[in-house]
């Protein structure tokens, strides 16, 4: 297991715990879906798009909130590349406190951080409805296109470490992360010491990618209800998305 998701009450589990918690039950206007489908439904759409282009499964990873009423997860996918791979990112709820959400990022192999470009790959769905069906539809348009949003999430990577930042620079664009509540003030701390004083050596160079870094190593204390857009609107911040 990765350290990805570890504070704010969540705990990192194993697959099959994610089938013990209790379902609700089906209401009227309220169609819960399992944890446990939607990372099998997730992963069986990941081997039957991601693995004819050059994918394999690295890594899975689970935490579970609320006494299992929230769940997030990480698949992550290797391609080639010694140092980044491709991450299909999920949530869900049994507590009708968030939609279903779905993303593609890249994971930063030496770290686990995860990289979300923007919202245009986080796909929401209220448990409502038809939702088994457009989840299945949403899967499938997520799959088909996750290698292109990954190659555009490897290209930024590239062109973000050309940018080269002061330690003024970055301290000021840590005060706008705060101030427009990207950054959560214990997140803010973790971010400035991983600025300042990075735990990886990759990072040590003052520029853009360095700074990325440190700002998503904090969001690793996010709530998991929260990480995945949390994520994204760290990206469209730095103006990256």
């Amino acid at each position: 297991m990765s350290d990805l998701i570890l504070h704010c009450g969540a705990q990192e589990v194993m697959l099959d715990d994610l089938n013990k918690i209790p379902i609700p039950e089906e209401t009227r206007t309220y169609k819960p879906v399992s944890h446990y489908d939607l990372v099998r439904n997730t992963a069986e759409m990941g081997e039957m798009f991601l693995k004819n282009q050059g994918y394999e499964l690295k890594n899975e990873n689970y935490a579970l909130g609320r006494k299992g009423q929230h769940m997030f997860f990480t698949l992550n996918y290797k391609n080639g590349a010694e140092d980044v791979g491709l991450t299909i990112g999920g949530r869900n709820s049994y507590d009708k406190s968030t939609t279903i959400g779905i993303a593609v990022g890249m994971n930063v192999f030496i770290c686990d951080n995860l990289c979300f470009r923007g919202d245009q790959v986080t796909y929401l769905r209220k448990h409502t409805g038809n939702v088994y069906d457009d989840l299945e539809v949403i899967l499938m348009r997520t799959m088909k296109n996750a290698d292109t949003e990954f190659k555009q999430i490897n290209d930024q990577s590239v062109k973000m470490k050309d940018i080269e930042l002061t330690d003024n620079n970055a301290y000021r664009q840590l005060g706008l992360l705060f101030g427009k509540n990207v950054l959560l003030p214990r997140q803010l701390t973790v971010a400035k010491k991983e600025w300042d004083k990075p735990s990886h050596d990759v990072f040590k160079d003052k520029n853009m990618w360095s700074f990325y870094n440190a700002c998503t190593e904090a969001l690793k204390t996010s709530n998991p209800k929260e990480i995945l857009l949390r994520h994204v609107k760290l990206h469209k911040e730095l103006a990256l998305a």
